[in-house]
């Protein structure tokens, strides 16, 4: 009888770590799902083609611009940031391609 005695304890404190475990790997789990970062899906769409984008930082600047070329239209368009306070992008005047190169 006393070695049942003295095994109940630590199986008890067994099963008590046991679901403590399993508790952190659940939450760790569920965390992970919540949390996660969207899945951004690159020009998605029929006309996704038509359009290309890449950003590049000018010389001796601290913000990069937003170059989109539409090979439908042979436009280049170029955003850049505005004023800080209102937190919206500038467009620079639209470059046409085809009067640029003669094509």
């Amino acid at each position: 009888m006393s070695d049942f005695i003295g095994t109940r304890p630590v199986t008890k404190r067994s099963a008590v770590t046991a679901l403590i475990v399993a508790n952190l790997c659940l939450l760790a789990a569920l965390l992970s799902v919540c949390f996660s970062l969207p899945i951004a899906y690159a020009q998605p769409g029929g006309r996704g083609g038509e359009y290309v984008c890449v950003t590049a930082k000018p010389t001796s600047q601290s913000y990069d611009v937003l170059y989109i070329l539409d090979t439908a239209a042979h436009k280049l368009h170029a955003f850049y940031p505005g004023l800080p306070q209102s937190k919206q992008l500038a467009q620079a005047e639209p470059r046409d391609l085809k009067k640029d190169f003669g094509k």
